[in-house]
């Protein structure tokens, strides 16, 4: 029996990536992905939009790491079930984090990952396009044998 496509997730680019390189880049390579301009005002609060993404179902791509310890932000994504992408790296430009995105998104690894986990989660994506869960995430039916 063939293997079932995995689903095809839309990422959103928190506001601080939302640039239009990197969007184009993305999307170029074969990404759906929606940033945060074109959604919220540039200074929404983080505890307005973290809700709405995620009832959407949409994967939260972010730099933020303060987003998991402050209280009110932690509150929202986890009640709100949300799927957080970590891109991992110091000062990283636009080619650099399309490059981290568009390595683990090819023949739709990331999406299969984060497909067959449970919400809430965050994962962290590092410079060579690994994933690994850092919060939540668990497999959907158990671990795998």
């Amino acid at each position: 029996m063939p293997k079932r496509p995995p689903e095809r997730l839309v990422y959103y680019l928190d506001a601080n990536l939302d640039g239009p390189d990197l969007v184009g880049r993305l999307r170029v390579g074969g990404m759906s992905c929606e940033p945060h301009r074109d959604h919220f005002p540039p200074d929404a609060e983080d505890v307005v939009w973290i809700p709405e993404i995620a009832s959407r179902g949409w994967v939260i791509v972010t730099r933020d790491f303060a987003i998991q310890r402050r209280p009110s932000e932690r509150e929202a994504w986890i009640t709100a079930g949300a799927s957080v992408l970590m891109l991992r790296g110091e000062k990283l430009s636009a080619e650099a984090m399309s490059e981290m995105l568009l390595a683990a998104h090819a023949d739709g690894r990331m999406d299969n990952f984060i497909s067959k986990r449970r919400r809430p989660m965050i994962l962290y994506l590092n410079s060579v396009g690994q994933l690994a869960v850092h919060f939540g995430g668990e497999r959907r039916g158990g671990r795998k044998k």
